[in-house]
């Protein structure tokens, strides 16, 4: 299935809107990288507020990545959904084992370690999940079409990725002790120097060049998925470079890690809402089509039947009179067998845009009511005004000339019956129309191309 967020092709603004962003990142590490390692004012709030944005925004981006599975059966955004769904996890537990956040130890029985190793396997593990991701993309390329296998397959690769950060994050809590020392009270210049940090500098380094070698940004995901990897990638960065907590750079660090969590997830929200912009569009596209005659383009006898009746209904509560035109093309069977069926159609066709064209006020329409029979509705329109358009019609009607295969020409008139709900007494929506039918009659009767009124005699 190809109806998803994944397949939705890049544009050239598209390419352009992302290189901009790109830019304004480079441009502000650069700005950032000389002053990173100066302190900057504690900000308490500041880290509870990040590690909230990021834990939602990745959720909530695993999430709609899932749905986007659901639908498409692909695996590959399963196993991309996992590796959101594994950042939000381990935010959340960073969150509370940072020190001076809850408690000055941080939670769990946090140690000193415990909060830079979670932000290591943080760091180190969303590039290598992309890369697995990528890697799944190449090998599966078929969608899952079996639902209950898709579900299943699709809970194991989320409950994978929760397991994953949740086994990373005990052992930096409660193992910490055997893992190397890291930082030195708020300073970095260990974890700067070490080769852990060259490890997920190179992750991400290689999930970046992996996915844009791979997929050539083709899509809107690739697009935006590639910019997360680059603000990613940004955050690391600048976090070693400040070698401590609460400077400059690690508070640039921060704020490019908020970006990178929402950069996905901004597509996502922005095209799902211009789907559902089209979706809108389209249906009220099918609904005009649904309401219009195929063959004139005129409203169609469902359309009547249900604008008519409102129409009186409206007009009576105003104590506004409702003109009825009922009309008939005269002589159409003849017309038919003489010209042709595409001719006869064509007739039609230029029938109702005449009639079209008669119409001068808002609310007044014009219908199919059946087969060469035309209808016009007129709210507000009192007897005088009716009879004037009813015999305008005609008159329109009368300089349609059509020709025939052998070059004769044919001159189409209509009869038309009119009906008033003042002159005829009767608010009733089908009583009106059988006395604008009998009116018809009665001017087919008395030799055709003329306009008789209901109700009075001949």
């Amino acid at each position: 299935m190809e109806a998803t967020l994944s397949h939705i092709r890049t544009t050239k603004s598209h390419r352009i809107t992302a290189a901009c962003t790109a830019a304004a990142m480079f441009l502000a590490v650069v700005l950032v990288w000389p002053h990173a390692k100066s302190p900057a004012q504690v900000v308490p709030p500041f880290l509870p507020i990040f590690a909230t944005w990021v834990t939602l925004t990745e959720g909530l981006t695993a999430f709609l990545l899932w749905t986007q599975y659901r639908i498409s059966g692909r695996l590959f955004l399963a196993t991309l959904a996992g590796a959101y769904a594994f950042v939000s996890v381990t935010t959340a537990i960073q969150l509370l084992v940072f020190p001076g956040v809850f408690s000055p130890r941080g939670l769990l029985g946090a140690g000193p370690q415990s909060a830079i190793w979670i932000w290591v396997f943080w760091h180190g593990g969303f590039p290598t999940l992309v890369m697995i991701a990528l890697a799944v993309r190449a090998a599966y390329r078929p969608a899952i079409d079996d639902s209950v296998a898709r579900h299943r397959i699709g809970r194991a690769v989320i409950a994978g990725a929760i397991a994953l950060s949740a086994v990373l994050c005990a052992l930096s809590v409660y193992q910490g002790a055997l893992l190397p020392s890291l930082i030195s009270g708020t300073s970095y210049t260990q974890l700067s120097s070490n080769p852990v940090a060259v490890l997920v500098v190179a992750l991400c380094v290689a999930a970046l060049a992996l996915h844009v070698s791979t997929t050539r940004l083709r899509t809107l995901m690739d697009l935006w998925l590639a910019i997360a990897l680059l603000a990613g990638l940004a955050d690391v960065a600048l976090t070693l470079n400040a070698n401590a907590r609460y400077s400059i750079g690690w508070y640039a660090a921060r704020v490019a890690a908020m970006f990178a969590a929402s950069a996905v997830l901004g597509m996502l929200v922005y095209e799902t809402s211009g789907l559902y912009r089209k979706l809108s569009a389209a249906h009220q596209a099918l609904k005009e089509s649904a309401a219009h005659d195929g063959l004139t383009g005129i409203f169609n006898r469902a359309s009547f039947d249900e604008r008519y009746p409102r129409a009186m209904a409206a007009a009576a509560a105003s104590g506004q009179p409702l003109s009825l035109l009922l009309l008939d093309v005269d002589h159409f069977k003849r017309f038919n067998d003489t010209f042709g069926h595409q001719a006869g159609d064509e007739c039609l066709r230029r029938v109702a845009r005449a009639l079209e064209a008669c119409l001068r006020r808002q609310g007044d329409f014009v219908a199919r009511y059946g087969g060469e029979e035309f209808v016009v509705v007129l709210p507000g329109c009192d007897r005088r005004a009716g009879l004037a358009m009813a015999e305008t019609s005609r008159k329109a009607i009368e300089q349609i000339e059509m020709r025939g295969p052998s070059g004769e020409v044919q001159r189409v008139t209509i009869s038309i019956g009119y009906a008033s709900s003042v002159s005829g007494g009767t608010n009733d929506p089908a009583a009106l129309v059988a006395l604008a039918d009998a009116a018809l009659y009665r001017a087919k009767a008395l030799g055709r191309n003329r306009v008789e009124e209901a109700g009075t005699s001949a």
